[in-house]
């Protein structure tokens, strides 16, 4: 006979008899066990106080979507947007996501700018990201936050217009001119 394997419910119902300080040493024993876990606690618990939480999830991004020595590692497009993920998950912040989704694209065109033309692949990714900045800042309606955001793009775009081949250049122009639109 098998054993049952053991999920969130029995650990929850465990939980709900500790004590405080034990739930506090818990966590802190978390946050020392790895560098994933202390990520995730400081995204969750300080990412709207400290932009410090942000800097694991920017490394991450980086190493994937613009390695320092990309004839030792390939881009790796997927782990750059799962570090996105994993900060949104942990946090929740707007901001910060936005934060790592204009990093993933400026990183991007920061590797493009010092390699030359990479793939459609490669700038159909960063398309994605940009139209996903473009999506989440018109579902927030903020003009703050747009105001904060668009001045960024702008400048990317500046950076690579007449640099790239693929038509990306002029598809991050577009998606930019509209959120100038949208947002005045």
């Amino acid at each position: 006979m098998g054993t049952k394997k053991q999920t969130w419910r029995d650990v929850k119902s465990v939980l709900q008899h500790w004590e405080k300080d034990r739930l506090i040493g818990l966590i802190q024993d978390l946050h020392k066990l790895s560098a994933a876990n202390a990520d995730f606690l400081n995204a969750r618990l300080l990412g709207n106080v400290s932009a410090q939480s942000l800097e694991p999830y920017k490394k991450r991004i980086k190493q994937a979507i613009s390695p320092a020595q990309p004839w030792k590692q390939d881009v790796q497009l997927r782990e750059g947007r799962k570090a996105i993920s994993d900060y949104k998950k942990a946090s929740g912040d707007l901001r910060g996501g936005l934060s790592l989704m204009v990093y993933y694209i400026q990183c991007g065109n920061d590797f493009t700018l010092e390699f030359g033309d990479i793939d459609e692949t490669f700038y159909n990714s960063l398309c994605s990201m940009l139209d996903q900045v473009k999506k989440q800042l018109i579902a927030g309606n903020d003009p703050t936050l747009a105001a904060e955001f668009i001045p960024l793009l702008e400048r990317e775009f500046q950076r690579i217009d007449g640099q790239m081949g693929w038509g990306y250049p002029d598809e991050f122009g577009e998606q930019v001119a509209e959120l100038r639109e949208r947002f005045g």
